[in-house]
């Protein structure tokens, strides 16, 4: 393992800290879920990660990105229908600046994780926007590079064939030998989202190519697989249906925990983006299986 690998796998489980004797191993078997940003989990899994966690399964936690946006003070980001974050009742939104967004949506990230229990895990991929006071930055400005937020490259770059990137996720994959893996859809709805669900895939055949005991990488149907071309031809189609209906507490009691992004109300901030919900059933497609 990678000494980079070794230091972030340290402090996910530091932070982890006690949760791990609540967690059942006694099947020896693990799923991981892959998410970009800090609430990504919960949303495209956390239904299947709680139903698995009451089957036995380790559960590992994984944040892909360093989040540097997505924050702010006075009023929930994006969701008019959201609290007030603090006590001044101002129906403002003022961004919170980079470092303490990492701050608190990695404590949020490590609140979700403790709902199933799963073992968090934090990577140190830099997200591509930062704000700086009431202004938004973007990789590659001036104003981004003079700040230079903590982290290694952007996941875009990270899927250029860098051995050293792609190593950190396929050394996780070796550390845990996952059975089932859950990413984002490759060329997803976001371009953090797409970008890391092919970091993940690289990692995945690069772990099968040296022999590691990994499973099934499952994708979530969204981005170009809802297209009506993806759906006529079957490609859009999902092959895995997982019945979450008793789980459903659990996931929005993890996806409240992400109070900068929904003001602890998941369902509803999920319903006011336009999501489809089939709160019965979380549908994946079987990209790889590992396992024949």
């Amino acid at each position: 393992m990678s000494l980079k690998c070794r230091l972030l796998m340290l402090a996910g489980l530091a932070a982890f800290n006690g949760l791990s004797a609540q967690v059942k191993t006694d099947t020896g078997k693990c799923i991981m879920v892959f998410g970009a940003h800090a609430d990504d989990v919960d949303e495209i899994a956390g239904g299947t990660l709680a139903k698995y966690v009451a089957m036995g399964y380790t559960a590992v936690y994984v944040c892909m990105v360093k989040n540097l946006d997505g924050c702010s003070l006075e009023r929930t980001p994006w969701f008019d229908e959201g609290p007030d974050f603090t006590v001044s009742g101002s129906p403002m939104k003022y961004r919170v600046e980079a470092l303490e967004t990492i701050q608190i949506r990695e404590e949020e990230a490590k609140a979700a994780a403790a709902v199933y229990p799963a073992i968090p895990v934090f990577m140190d991929f830099r997200e591509p926007t930062l704000y700086i006071g009431r202004s938004i930055f973007f990789y590659g400005s001036e104003e981004y590079n003079r700040y230079n937020p903590p982290g290694g490259r952007t996941v875009a770059l990270a899927t250029m064939g860098e051995n050293e990137d792609v190593d950190v996720v396929y050394d996780l994959l070796k550390e845990y030998k996952p059975e089932i893996v859950i990413t984002h859809t490759l060329g997803g709805e976001k371009m953090d989202h797409g970008n890391a669900a092919y970091l993940v895939y690289i990692a995945f055949k690069q772990a099968m190519a040296n022999g590691v005991p990994v499973g099934k990488l499952w994708m979530p149907v969204n981005g170009w697989l809802l297209d009506e071309d993806a759906q006529a031809s079957g490609k859009g189609k999902p092959d895995v249906r997982i019945d979450i209906s008793q789980y459903l507490e659990t996931k929005y009691k993890a996806l409240n925990m992400h109070i900068s992004q929904n003001g602890g109300l998941g369902r509803n901030y999920l319903m006011s983006e336009g999501v489809p919900l089939n709160e019965q059933v979380e549908e994946f497609i079987t990209v790889i299986d590992n396992t024949n």
